[in-house]
């Protein structure tokens, strides 16, 4: 019986212990083609656990453990020349913080030198470090007293999180980021280092991961060697999930978290039921133009199996509290240089669910900063995957949860923008009310008070979106209902689909047709007309059996007149 690995990227551990592993092993193959390479991606998509299986697979000192961590997977029957054959130096940049107990610098420098003494302690190597050095210095002394051991084997640097540390000062002008990374120079220094003894010999791999290509010119001018292999076709399931390998995992069987004794295994309806929820919420990456290989957040699965598993019950929340901090990070890169000009790509990308550029594979912040670069960084931390290629590219949210991200970080800077707090409570129980009664009047009253408090440069654009875009932003904060916008039926799209989440406590369900007249054009000749369209709509499309046949479903036309409400009313059949 199986355990879910839900935080675990210890791939000895994940193997000996009885947890899940996804074969992600035939990668081997195809990476060893290739020696000094970068690989990005999103957070929580599984980097670590790949680079802790490569160290498992390539360490010089596991090769006794070879058969009992990789049996049953593609690499132990089609092992490679190079299998077993290096020291690892394994490197992690993420637990660096830049604060009154340590700079940056010296955060950097203590992670190079734990991983150097890892190294040197791991393989009883008879090296000593100097106590003061730079990382720079210290690695160089390593390589040098390294070859002068004269040992049978090279090294493969293995480096998590390159661009971690750095990410923090990515905000405003984005000096402070430059003023750390070029005038300093001391990580530059670093990978020099590294160009420099693989250019000798002494190093003969390497593979690093991390987020943003913001970093990699800036931080690795000095180390101009290296392969990015982001965006090419043969690796972009790398990390996370296929659709196959999913369904895959929907099928085993698995221990029941705290009764071990306990057998789960998921029936046809189950499996399917929870595929559906997959593909909304975590699915839709697709990291290259020429595949059309999408891919899951894989922390994501994890995290809704390991609680789905305990009593059948989906997670209340479909999303880990960890990937929320996504929208402080979209905070940070909007505020870089061009802040308006990307507000309004941000805008777009909401309205109309779509965007064309081009991907930077290096962002040279201190040359410029353009559409083009915020779009990249936007597609590097996973707001952003690939629709299509044509010119341009054409990008797209990938699901459902990072559409409420953009939301709720949209809700948060209308209300710093226009000075003005939205009740949480007053939210919160207007969804309920929605939720519990049907009731759309309390929701649809804070809409037209969040518009009267709206920013003045959001009122020369107000029109029918922007009011449909409130009722979005609001209805973001509720993990029990979704909202679907322009949802298809088959006499049009109305406006507002709003319906239960798979693990929802709620008891209806609501469509709403939204309707807008001018100040200067309202009537009540205007106002019953308008709403009468409305209602003919709304009788439209209660013609799609994907809605006629849903119970407890309400269905609403709501006229605003300029910011305030015309005309509301619930369409009885």
């Amino acid at each position: 019986m199986l355990k879910i690995p839900y935080g675990i990227s210890n791939f000895e551990q994940i193997r000996t212990k009885n947890y899940l592993y996804i074969d992600k092993t035939h990668f081997i193959e195809q990476l060893e083609s290739l020696n000094l390479l970068i690989h990005l991606r999103p957070r929580r998509f599984g980097k670590s656990l790949f680079i802790s299986m490569l160290e498992a697979y390539y360490d010089v000192n596991m090769v006794d453990k070879f058969d009992g961590l990789f049996k049953g997977l593609y690499i132990h029957e089609n092992p490679t020349e190079n299998k077993n054959n290096y020291y690892i130096l394994r490197l992690n940049f993420s637990g660096i913080q830049n604060n009154e107990t340590e700079s940056l610098e010296q955060g950097f420098i203590r992670n190079v030198k734990i991983g150097i003494e890892n190294f040197i302690g791991h393989y009883n190597f008879d090296i000593k470090l100097l106590d003061n050095d730079s990382a720079a210095g210290h690695l160089k002394h390593a390589m040098s007293q390294f070859k002068r051991l004269k040992l049978p084997h090279k090294i493969y640097v293995l480096i998590d999180e390159y661009d971690h540390f750095a990410n923090t000062l990515l905000t405003g002008d984005g000096y402070d980021f430059l003023e750390l990374l070029q005038k300093g120079g001391f990580v530059r220094s670093f990978y020099e280092i590294i160009k420099e003894q693989s250019e000798l010999g002494l190093i003969e791999r390497l593979f690093m991961t991390g987020v943003m290509s913001v970093t990699l010119d800036s931080m690795t001018s000095g180390f101009n060697v290296g392969t990015n292999i982001t965006t090419i076709e043969d690796f972009v399931d790398m990390v996370g999930f296929t659709h196959q390998e999913v369904k895959e995992l929907l099928s085993q069987a698995y221990a029941r978290p705290a009764k071990k004794a306990e057998i789960v295994t998921l029936n046809k309806e189950e499996q399917e039921r929870i595929l559906t929820t997959f593909k909304q919420h975590y699915n839709g990456y697709l990291f290259s133009e020429q595949s059309d290989e999408k891919v899951f957040n894989s922390t994501l699965i994890m995290y809704y199996m390991k609680h789905y598993l305990r009593k059948n019950i989906p997670p209340k929340n479909l999303v880990d509290d960890n990937l929320n901090q996504t929208g402080t990070t979209i905070e940070n890169i909007v505020s870089l240089k061009n802040k308006e000009d990307n507000y309004k790509i941000i805008e777009a990308i909401i309205e109309k669910k779509e965007v064309s550029g081009t991907l930077q594979p290096f962002i040279k912040i201190h040359e410029k900063f353009d559409e083009n670069d915020f779009i990249t960084l936007l597609f590097n931390i996973g707001m952003l995957t690939i629709k299509e290629g044509n010119m341009e590219t054409v990008f797209q949210m990938p699901n459902r949860i990072i559409a409420n991200i953009y939301l709720e970080y949209l809700k948060n800077l209308h209300q710093k923008e226009s000075k003005y707090e939205l009740s949480l409570s007053r939210q919160k129980n207007a969804i309920l009310q929605l939720g519990n009664f049907g009731d759309l009047a309390p929701l649809t009253a804070l809409v037209s008070e969040f518009l009267l408090h709206t920013s003045p440069r959001n009122k020369i654009k107000f029109d029918e979106k922007y009011i449909k875009l409130i009722y979005l932003m609001l209805l973001s904060y509720t993990n029990q209902l979704d909202v679907y916008d322009e949802f298809p039926g088959l006499q049009g799209y109305c406006d507002l689909f709003i319906q239960k989440t798979p693990n929802s406590q709620a008891t209806f369900e609501t469509l709403v047709e939204l309707k807008y007249i001018k100040k200067s054009e309202t009537t009540a000749e205007n106002i019953e007309r308008v709403f009468q369209e409305g209602v003919i709509q709304i009788k439209n499309y209660m013609m799609d059996a994907r809605l006629s046949n849903r119970e407890n479903l309400r269905k609403y036309v709501v006229v605003f007149s300029g910011f305030d409400v015309a005309k509301s009313e619930e369409i009885i059949d």
